[in-house]
């Protein structure tokens, strides 16, 4: 049926997957025949075939002609570089047609892989959302003030001996450390824990907070706003 082709090259690459003939040595008797009977039982069943299945049926029996003209002796035989196949240009067309065939049969995968799928909406809150924190809460922007405060003493008051390199302190080591003088004295100052002696071990110091704060195991207070930061364990809290 008809009906059941985008147009005629949708046929046309319909017969030559059928007839699993090479698309760059297509039978085009063959073919053209199998074309017309395509459009003789639409006709037959009164089918309305649009006009451009005629304009290829048209180009299939000029191709059919032509190749079904007497071939030149061999030695009068032009260069074979010379020869131009009639066939040429219909299979430009149907290589063509089969790069937009494949496109759309991997669009078709997508939409069929898509329609499984649910998007769900943004459950982020927006930047203006205000949430409320647990009173005596510290906000990431008062420790990083407090960080700030410890590292601008710490370079004031920087000795000639600080050029003296110390060993680095891995943040691992550090964490141990800071659990261990909380749970010595059980509340800690923010201030007292990261007075280290050189600037990479303050750093050191406040990585190991943040990272005790973000496992869940300390928690950071604060009486008031600017008020010293105490550091406890979490259930000690």
């Amino acid at each position: 049926m008809l009906n059941d082709f985008s147009g005629p090259l949708d046929l046309l690459w319909h017969l030559i997957r059928t007839n699993e003939v090479d698309i760059y040595d297509i039978p085009i008797a063959e073919i053209t025949s199998q074309y017309l009977a395509y459009l003789h039982d639409m006709q037959t069943a009164r089918l309305d075939v649009a006009g451009d299945y005629f304009v290829m049926a048209a180009s299939l029996m000029a191709m059919k002609s032509k190749m079904l003209l007497p071939q030149p002796e061999p030695d009068q035989e032009a260069d074979e570089d010379d020869y131009e196949d009639p066939r040429a240009g219909l299979v430009a067309q149907l290589l063509t047609y089969q790069v937009y065939q494949e496109a759309a049969e991997q669009l078709r995968d997508r939409e069929k892989a898509r329609s499984q799928s649910y998007a769900k909406p943004e459950s982020l809150p927006g930047a203006d959302v205000r949430v409320p924190m647990r009173p005596g809460s510290v906000k990431l922007n008062d420790i990083s003030r407090a960080m700030a405060a410890v590292v601008a003493r710490q370079l004031a008051t920087k000795t000639t001996i600080a050029h003296i390199e110390a060993e680095p302190i891995s943040v691992e080591k550090r964490i141990s450390e800071v659990l261990r003088q909380i749970d010595e004295v059980g509340t800690c100052r923010f201030d007292a824990l990261v007075a280290v002696n050189t600037v990479d071990g303050v750093v050191t110091t406040f990585l190991a907070i943040l990272t005790l704060m973000k496992a869940d195991q300390i928690i950071c207070e604060q009486a008031g706003p600017f008020a010293p930061i105490t550091v406890m364990k979490k259930e000690a809290a």
